[in-house]
């Protein structure tokens, strides 16, 4: 199962949007299945240490298939990943702010929030992981509508403004946030791998 590019682009805004929600200034990584970088922010304001910080928290999740707060529970001394962390260049973190995503029920791809405490870190994920639950049941929706026909990913920003023009005609109070989203759900719907 690939991520689709433009739904990296949507899920680290997402993060990001959640980060200043709590006033905080965070570095935000989506890697895809493979733990291969797909897109990359960081805030105004974060740490220098947050960039690689937050791609090695991505990749860790991609890679192992497991959050990374997992990965550090199994990497304790007597467990079955002791010593994991001295491998792949040191790119295998062992506390929490990583995440596999999950597309379909396969691991898609990782994300890597790093700028607060862990605990901060995981909110901020977590808020991204409940969105993208929501985009897959809006996309099982909106599948039948699509006729087996794929948008590919050049149409994501002509279907963004094609929502927004829509919602607008119609009197709705809408936000960007909100277009994007029913944008990935298209997205989601019309990728059949």
């Amino acid at each position: 199962m690939k991520l689709p590019f433009p739904l990296s682009r949507i899920l680290a805004s997402l993060a990001e949007s959640a980060a200043a929600d709590m006033g905080l200034a965070m570095a935000v990584a989506i890697v895809d299945h493979e733990g291969l970088l797909q897109y990359f922010a960081r805030m105004e304001g974060a740490l220098p240490a947050s960039t690689e910080i937050a791609i090695s928290k991505a990749y860790t999740a991609a890679a192992l298939r497991m959050s990374t707060r997992e990965v550090g529970q199994m990497a304790l001394p007597g467990h079955p990943l002791y010593g994991i962390q001295h491998t792949h260049a040191g790119k295998i973190v062992l506390f929490g702010g990583g995440f596999p995503l999950k597309l379909r029920g396969q691991v898609a791809g990782g994300i890597g929030i790093s700028g607060g405490s862990v605990e901060e870190d995981e909110r901020v994920a977590w808020a991204v992981l409940d969105t993208l639950g929501e985009v897959e049941c809006l996309a099982e929706s909106i599948k039948p509508l699509l006729r087996g026909k794929p948008l590919g990913t050049n149409w994501m920003s002509y279907l963004e403004r094609c929502l927004e023009k829509a919602f607008l005609k119609e009197g709705c109070l809408i936000t960007h946030e909100f277009i994007s989203i029913l944008a990935a759900a298209f997205i989601i719907a019309s990728d059949d791998h």
